[in-house]
């Protein structure tokens, strides 16, 4: 839209141009100017001869001083002998009287006579006119030592302040030159003048949006005249809302319709507006709950009116990947069964936030159902239907928990074997490990057997033997431990035999170490 000032400007400019006079009752009212007397109301008398009398009454103000004046030019011959001129005033058809002789004031070749009003309306009877083309007679309130010069009668009606309006747009000021070109003072001949600047609020201003005001000032024949212009500065520009980018918010983070403001940028090209003072006319976004484009529809205002709207898209996106849950590490020892890649996952779940539960895969694997102690990088990944992907590492530890390994040889006799060994089983079993030791014994005999019942409890035991070496009669015992093997070794029977020193003399004493659960 065109500057609305532009239609405003050529409508209004001139008011300027003003008043057109009307001179009826011209005498019934006071004056604008200084000077009370109109020469078109006076009429020369053709007796007594060089005297004029008023035709119509002059209106003035009670019981205040009057002084009419004549220079000599207009009094002509009667300058002469000016001690026989006189003027006589009548006050309201007779009720008051002034007469009395002129003053002259030779120094200043000038005349005068001085009088005091008791009412409102006076009518001049006598005034001396000495017939000459010359117009200097006056009759203004005051003294005669008020007298400052010559002013010609101006009509009540006569305009003397013409005033008139501009109204003009804040972004196209006016210069003084351009605005004193829409106005034109012109003389009595029709000739343009001269006028000058007597105040200006407007040209020192900022020429913000208000009133301002300008007077111009212009004389001719000694009646000055004012032309008061006003000029009102508008702000007819909008203010302007943009979108400094696109406006895309995550589903998970949605925000309220304020900070969305905040997002905005506003400016107006008078005042200082803040995003804080927009209106919201119309909100789809608000309400929104899945990802898509809205729209909310803001209105900005300046402080004079003007107002402005945008539609501002806002598009809610899924920027944000799934959640992976589940342990960041796994333990397992070298004696458990190794994890399926199905056993992995199962541990882990996924869930986006636009999606709901998503699936989870191994993108990357260093696990591969490892036995061999160590740590082991798997990447777990998941995909919503935005495509966001989330990657997360985890570490499968892979521990060692093997004990050591114990070799037997033919001494030791298994378990599962000595429990099926009778007490005449375990005597044979004796004398073969003595004879292998080079000791021949005889008449093998258990005297007690502190095992038997206590296969399955932890402790020592012992199997008390008698037997015959070389006639003589010994005693030994056989010491069977039985120890819990917490990585369910089976269970051993281990026997000792002592060197062939000791057998002699102090008997034998035989170890068998059994284990349990």
């Amino acid at each position: 839209m065109k500057k609305i000032m532009t239609f405003v400007l050529l409508c209004l400019i001139f008011v300027l141009f003003g008043n057109m006079s009307s001179f009826a009752g011209q005498y019934d009212l006071l004056p604008i100017g200084k000077n009370y007397l109109s020469l078109s109301n006076i009429r020369v008398l053709d007796n007594p001869m060089y005297y004029a009398e008023t035709i119509e009454p002059i209106r003035v103000k009670a019981n205040t001083t009057y002084t009419l004046v004549f220079d000599f030019n207009y009094l002509g011959q009667l300058t002469q002998d000016l001690s026989g001129v006189w003027v006589e005033i009548e006050e309201n058809d007779g009720e008051y009287y002034h007469n009395d002789y002129i003053i002259e004031d030779r120094t200043n070749e000038r005349a005068y006579f001085e009088f005091t009003t008791y009412n409102e309306m006076i009518q001049i009877l006598f005034m001396p006119n000495g017939l000459e083309n010359t117009y200097n007679i006056m009759l203004y309130e005051g003294s005669y030592v008020d007298f400052t010069g010559f002013l010609p009668y101006v009509h009540p009606n006569e305009v003397m302040n013409y005033q008139g309006l501009i109204p003009m747009d804040y972004d196209v000021p006016l210069t003084m030159d351009q605005i004193k070109s829409y106005i034109t003072a012109r003389n009595s001949l029709g000739q343009a003048m001269v006028y000058n600047v007597t105040s200006d609020t407007y040209t020192s201003s900022e020429k913000l949006p208000g009133n301002y005001q300008m007077m111009f000032q212009v004389t001719h024949n000694l009646i000055t005249k004012n032309y008061i212009l006003d000029i009102r500065v508008y702000d007819l520009t909008s203010p302007v809302i943009s979108i400094p980018q696109t406006i895309e918010i995550p589903l998970a983070e949605k925000v309220d319709v304020n900070q969305i403001k905040e997002m905005l940028s506003i400016t107006d090209n008078v005042d200082t507006i803040s995003t804080s003072t927009l209106s919201i006319l119309t909100d789809t976004y608000t309400p929104a709950t899945t990802v898509g484009t809205y729209h909310v529809l803001f209105e900005a205002s300046d402080l004079s009116g003007n107002k402005t709207t945008l539609e501002v898209p806002v598009t809610l996106v899924d920027l944000k990947g799934p959640v992976i849950k589940g342990p960041q590490l796994i333990y397992l020892y070298t004696t458990d069964p190794v994890l399926s890649n199905a056993q992995i996952l199962a541990k882990y779940s996924a869930i986006d936030d636009v999606d709901g539960p998503v699936n989870v895969s191994i993108s990357y694997n260093l696990y591969n159902q490892s036995l061999t102690a160590g740590s082991y990088q798997l990447t777990l990944r998941s995909t919503d239907s935005a495509l966001n992907v989330t990657n997360r590492n985890i570490y499968i530890n892979v521990i060692d928990n093997k004990g050591p390994v114990f070799e037997t040889n033919d001494k030791i006799i298994e378990k599962s074997v000595a429990d099926t060994m009778t007490d005449a089983d375990i005597i044979a079993w004796f004398k073969n490990q003595l004879a292998l030791s080079g000791v021949e014994a005889t008449d093998v005999t258990i005297l007690f057997n502190e095992y038997n019942s206590n296969e399955s409890l932890s402790g020592s035991y012992y199997v008390y033997l008698t037997y015959d070496l070389d006639g003589l009669e010994q005693t030994s015992r056989v010491r069977i431990d039985v120890i819990e093997n917490e990585n369910s070794i089976p269970y051993v029977l281990y026997i000792s035999v002592s060197s062939a020193l000791l057998l002699i003399g102090f008997g034998v004493t035989y170890y068998v170490k059994k284990k349990r659960i």
